[in-house]
């Protein structure tokens, strides 16, 4: 009786937990994430983060675009020990695009 029982509950785990694990596509050697760009998903590509560094990624970004990949340590949660494994992976391009000048 508890058999059929967990294997409906794993397969309803499944069903729901799918799209996010589809995201989590492993990082080849030749594939970088621009902080400046990426999605909330292309993120979670990144070893280690999940939804909530994610967010906290997005959150920094909004207050102020990265500069240099090393801008990401001002994130908590983030270290150089993990920074130095994932560096290849990550790029910074151009911050926001550019706001127009104010009307005269």
């Amino acid at each position: 009786m508890i058999a059929p029982l967990r294997a409906a509950l794993l397969a309803g785990c499944l069903l729901v937990a799918g799209p996010a694990l589809a995201e989590k596509k492993p990082l080849g050697p030749a594939d970088r994430i621009d902080l400046n760009r990426a999605s909330a998903g292309e993120l979670m590509r990144l070893p280690g983060v999940g939804q909530r560094r994610a967010q906290a990624i997005l959150a920094q970004r909004a207050h102020q675009p990265f500069r240099r990949v090393e801008d990401l340590l001002q994130v908590k949660g983030f270290g150089a020990k993990w920074l130095g494994r994932v560096r290849p992976h990550l790029q910074v391009t151009g911050g926001a695009p550019a706001a127009p000048p104010p009307r005269k």
